[in-house]
């Protein structure tokens, strides 16, 4: 007999490693519940150890999230300029710091996989990713991250990035989070029908790149990093980084406080994937926590049964973990703008365009089930098919719409205080 299993065996084994996952893992709401005692302990000391557990991991989340801050306001891919530019391929900040996010983040999931006592908790991470598309297709995973894509350069900003904009005080960020607070609201109220109107008629059976191929993981994710890697080099190589600071108006004097913080920003939030994997269960993502933020309302079983994705998203630390790491954005940007004595420097857009590209954002991120941070660098750095489609559609939205507006001379109106329009 052959060595290598059949395609139909690999999915069996996956669905089996799946099911294995559901085991191990107890649902986010029981996390805060106490059960009757199996150990001969007292109800309350289990309690108790739940509380801490769930305390631990939201502390764990809180630390990743001032870590995330400081290495977005570091390198100043946060700013609008920075993220508009990209757009329009006059800086690359952006780019060099999300390639090089996916690579690191990616070589920690080849770590995970590859160690047996660690490969657990790696399988639980793809089955929380999966499970959040299971009623996602091919046609949302295009239309929402469109819309993402294009609320991104209207806004200048994405998900993870808007909470780090308050924190170094850019001018409008409040505005760009009301209109965000508001696309999660209108998608939370609009998912049962959007749901039936664009859910798949049959689940798909491939959901990852190297099961569809039937590979190993390690053994495409690990030729994908070093790719990725050398791309970010070659990038560097052609368009050093005293281009993209001269491109936004940052001072040479200054280079040695910011050529660090490109070059290994992204290295830093990619290794953010293992304490957030180890210790919290989860993948780097940010959208889903404003929904959660805005669910607090849907207290009552008639609501609950009406709006069902609100209602799901409301309680339990699988949910509030996101919560508190982009809360925690905001203070790191914060302490590393008042440390390098950069908060207020930065253009914002006009308080319109802020607005309305928040709402974008967050509805189309929802109705792709991910954004920047969720397709990104965790779907792709899972190998997960829908994010490679994803991720070039955000690009697309952002791209046309960002030579659409420098068509129109609107791409370069900024201003320099909040309210201002």
């Amino acid at each position: 007999m052959s060595g290598k299993s059949s395609p139909s065996n690999r999915v069996s084994d996956i669905h089996l490693a799946e099911n294995a996952s559901l085991s191990r893992k107890s649902s986010t709401a029981e996390e805060l519940e106490s059960e009757p005692s199996k150990t001969g302990f007292p109800e309350d000391k289990e309690q108790t150890t739940n509380i801490g557990v769930a305390v631990f991991r939201l502390t764990v989340a809180s630390v990743c999230g001032v870590i995330f801050g400081i290495a977005l306001e570091k390198t100043r891919v946060f700013e609008p300029v920075v993220i508009r530019q990209q757009m329009v391929f006059e800086n690359f900040i952006m780019l060099k710091v999300f390639l090089a996010a996916v690579a690191s983040g990616q070589l920690c999931f080849v770590v995970l996989a590859a160690i047996p006592k660690t490969r657990p908790y790696f399988d639980d991470a793809i089955h929380d990713f999966i499970s959040c598309l299971r009623e996602k297709g091919i046609l949302t995973s295009i239309l929402g991250p469109i819309i993402l894509g294009i609320g991104m350069t209207m806004a200048g900003s994405c998900p993870g990035m808007i909470l780090a904009q308050i924190g170094a005080w850019v001018p409008n960020a409040i505005f760009s989070l009301l209109g965000v607070f508001l696309g999660a609201l209108s998608y939370g109220l609009l998912d049962p029908f959007l749901s039936r109107l664009t859910k798949p008629k049959t689940a798909y059976t491939w959901t990852h790149v190297h099961t569809s191929l039937d590979k190993p993981y390690v053994a495409l994710a690990l030729p994908m990093a070093l790719l990725m890697t050398v791309i970010v080099v070659l990038i560097e190589w052609f368009w050093p980084w005293n281009k993209d600071l001269v491109s936004i108006g940052v001072s040479i004097t200054l280079n040695l406080m910011y050529l660090y913080s490109i070059s290994s920003t992204g290295i830093i939030v990619g290794l953010l994937q293992l304490p957030l994997v180890l210790v919290v269960k989860d993948t780097i993502g940010g959208s889903s926590s404003y929904v959660t933020i805005v669910s607090q309302w849907v207290i009552t079983d008639k609501l609950s049964r009406t709006f069902p994705y609100l209602a799901n998203k409301r309680s339990g630390v699988g949910n509030w973990w996101q919560v508190f790491f982009v809360s925690f954005v905001v203070l790191g940007a914060c302490l590393s703008g008042v440390a390098s004595d950069t908060l207020t420097t930065s253009k914002g857009p006009q308080l319109p365009v802020a607005f309305f590209g928040g709402f974008l954002l967050l509805f189309g991120a929802r109705l792709g089930a991910g954004c920047t941070s969720g397709h990104g660098l965790s779907g792709m750095g899972l190998l997960a098919w829908l994010s490679f489609i994803a991720v070039p559609a955000m690009f697309a939205g952002g791209i046309s719409t960002a030579f659409a507006m420098q068509a129109t001379g609107a791409l370069d109106q900024y201003v320099q205080h909040t309210g201002a329009v």
